[in-house]
């Protein structure tokens, strides 16, 4: 397994190839910038290593870094984190545990209206989430 400098800058390489392939498949700029947009935060901020409690990755969420103490204790360093596709639904699964429990208490204690399904009934949703494994 190749260091985690030598993993982000394949996975930037590989971005700006699928970028470049899906312009010539005929995609829209709007969808090849949701895809690479969906693979560079992937790549930086929802790496494999963020079941490490001291990795880059988990610094780079700098005074949230926090939030991810528990997931580096859970699972094991280079368990189910670094199975492709799994791992990285289940480190989105553990943030949008997360998020969904902050969406909770903001709810039930602030008069905000936070409709969930603006989020999936967005044209770019797809294309960002595409990108994601690509990680």
């Amino acid at each position: 397994m190749p260091s985690g400098r030598t993993h982000d800058r394949i996975n930037l390489v590989s971005t700006a190839i699928a970028g470049y392939l899906g312009y010539k498949w005929g995609f829209s700029w709007d969808e090849i910038l949701a895809f690479s947009l969906g693979s560079i935060i992937a790549t930086f901020w929802f790496s494999p290593d963020l079941d490490l409690r001291t990795s880059k990755p988990v610094k780079r969420w700098g005074k949230l870094s926090f939030i991810w103490w528990p997931y580096a204790a859970m699972v094991p360093h280079r368990g189910i984190s670094h199975i492709p596709i799994i791992g990285i639904l289940t480190r989105f699964g553990y943030f949008f545990g997360i998020v969904f429990l902050i969406w909770l208490v903001v709810r039930n204690f602030l008069p905000i209206s936070i409709k969930i399904s603006a989020i999936f009934d967005n044209p770019y949703f797809l294309p960002f989430i595409l990108g994601c494994p690509f990680c």
